[in-house]
């Protein structure tokens, strides 16, 4: 039995209530709103990651093997954060190969 797990955790709390928020009781103008949109001036870079893994396994003999359970316990990612890669095998002959791009940046 193979089991692949990656996980990517981030959390973000923030709490704001309607009556923190002080609004005037006139009407914005749509130049001001237009200004005021999500998105403005944002910059895009373009990133192209690749990962090209390529093994071989071949001639394999496995004689009078044992395998056994791959077991993570429940508490196994409790105090982790960021990025989790676990790989597990328990068959005889196998070729594991993992790869993880991770292309991040924070203004």
């Amino acid at each position: 039995m193979r089991l692949a797990i990656c996980t990517l955790s981030m959390i973000v709390a923030c709490t704001a209530l309607a009556d923190d928020i002080a609004l005037s009781g006139g009407e914005v103008s749509l130049d001001i709103m237009n200004k005021s949109r999500g998105g403005q001036n944002v910059e895009l870079d373009l990133v192209y990651a690749e990962s090209d893994i390529n093994g071989i396994s071949s001639d394999n003999v496995a004689s009078n093997t044992v395998s056994g359970n791959n077991i993570l316990s429940s508490g196994a990612f409790a105090d982790s954060s960021g990025i989790s890669n676990v790989i597990q095998n328990s068959g005889n002959n196998v070729l594991i190969q993992n790869s993880t791009v991770v292309n991040l940046t924070l203004k």
